[in-house]
């Protein structure tokens, strides 16, 4: 039995857990299949154990597991390991890759696209041969499984060298927002795919797999950490962001037009009678924008990001995915001493629908956020990136020591 992997919140009524922790493990390059089989069965082992309160140097003494789930994905670079059995699966193959920085920093993520590494960026850490996602109800728990791993992996040093089999790269952290807006103000993730479609788009099937039948079941991760320029956004008068946004900046209700000023025009009855935001129930009508000939509202973000319609969700063409979005907030030496962005985490059948959605004309491709294509508009620049990778997320299988286990074992 193929199942996917925990960490993917895709049921009806279930949500992202408040807190997350994305980890990036490299592989010594000297390390083979079985040394790195090895270091992955004593890393999901541990992970298990740390689930259920169990830390190894406290033995008999469990501490709280806060629901604590992780999730396992493979890079491009995990099948270059000396003496792994497997080919890298096809939808990891090369046009499925983001761009690396300049070694001078920044460049853009995609040809074609409108999103580029930040200027300081020189290094993406998240193009590892390894991801562990960790999520949980509370920041300690995650953190603690970011210690504890950090633990467990210097304690497997050996050698001349003092490496390990794996080490971490990289680490992004992240939150769930309780208000269900984003930095920028407004109402985030509200036209997300419906429960009922999500499976279907996540999941590789058969016809998906091609030549590389052990990842059914499995689903493959795609990630991006985009900074906001919140300086330059709140320059932007509310009327000019509602119109790169595409929804009224208040009550989250989808624009349908502009008035005789030229002032944007809200859908009608929205919020129904009883609500003040599109979020709550008796909204649900409003959650998708609906179909406009203006051409100013076709420019707008919610419309570039999510052209509904176009074909049945789990079909590729459809460029539907489903995300879980994590915000994050962290201290930095430069003015205004903190940033402040997105943890985009995407699941689908194949990273393709991503990159498509990002280069594609009459999408995203060519912008950066929304609004027309070119960086010198009022929100070209609006997201930078820090990091950003794909991965191959295996299936469960029963019996197996952890997923993707026949990769080495």
């Amino acid at each position: 039995m193929s199942v996917l992997q925990e960490g993917i919140y895709h049921a009806p009524g279930r949500r992202p857990p408040g807190h997350l922790a994305l980890v990036f493990l490299r592989a010594d390059p000297e390390a083979d299949a079985a040394a790195v089989d090895g270091a992955l069965r004593e890393v999901t082992t541990m992970l298990r154990g740390l689930a259920d309160g169990v830390v190894a140097e406290l033995p008999g003494h469990p501490v709280p597991g806060a629901h604590l789930e992780f999730l396992l994905g493979f890079g491009p670079k995990a099948f270059d390991i000396a003496g792994a059995k497997l080919p890298c699966p096809a939808a990891l193959g090369p046009r499925f890759r983001f761009r690396s920085p300049r070694p001078t920093g920044g460049g853009p993520l995609l040809v074609g696209g409108g999103l580029s590494y930040a200027a300081d960026v020189v290094r993406n850490d998240a193009t590892e041969e390894f991801c562990l996602q960790l999520t949980a109800d509370t920041q300690l728990a995650v953190s603690r499984g970011v210690v504890e791993l950090w633990k467990l992996l210097r304690g497997a040093r050996t050698g001349d060298t003092r490496a390990a089999a794996l080490e971490i790269a990289g680490i992004h952290t992240g939150f769930q927002r309780d208000d269900r807006r984003s930095w920028i103000g407004f109402h985030d993730g509200v036209s997300n795919l419906d429960s009922g479609d999500r499976e279907r788009v996540i999941s590789i099937a058969a016809a998906d797999a091609g030549p590389d039948p052990w990842t059914i079941g499995g689903t493959c991760l795609v990630f991006a950490r985009l900074a906001v320029d919140l300086d330059g956004w709140h320059l932007l008068p509310r009327a000019q962001q509602e119109f790169l946004v595409g929804r009224d900046k208040l009550t989250g209700a989808p624009l349908t037009g502009r008035d005789t000023e030229g002032r944007p025009v809200p859908a009608a009855g929205c919020p129904v009678a009883g609500t003040t935001e599109v979020t709550q129930p008796g909204n649900e009508d409003f959650l998708e924008p609906r179909p406009t000939a203006d051409p100013v509202l076709l420019t707008a973000h919610v419309r570039r990001a999510n052209l509904t319609g176009t074909a049945d969700p789990d079909q590729s063409g459809s460029l539907r995915v489903f995300r879980q979005g994590y915000e994050f907030f962290e201290p930095v030496a430069t003015a205004p001493g903190f940033r402040a962005g997105l943890n985009f985490v995407g699941f689908q059948d194949s990273p393709e629908r991503v990159l498509r959605i990002l280069t594609q004309r009459g999408w995203l491709g060519g912008v950066n956020f929304g609004g027309q294509p070119g960086p010198d508009g009022p929100a070209g620049r609006l997201l930078t990136v820090r990091a950003a990778g794909t991965y191959l997320v295996p299936p469960v299988r029963d019996g197996a020591p952890y997923p993707g286990s026949e990769v080495f074992g």
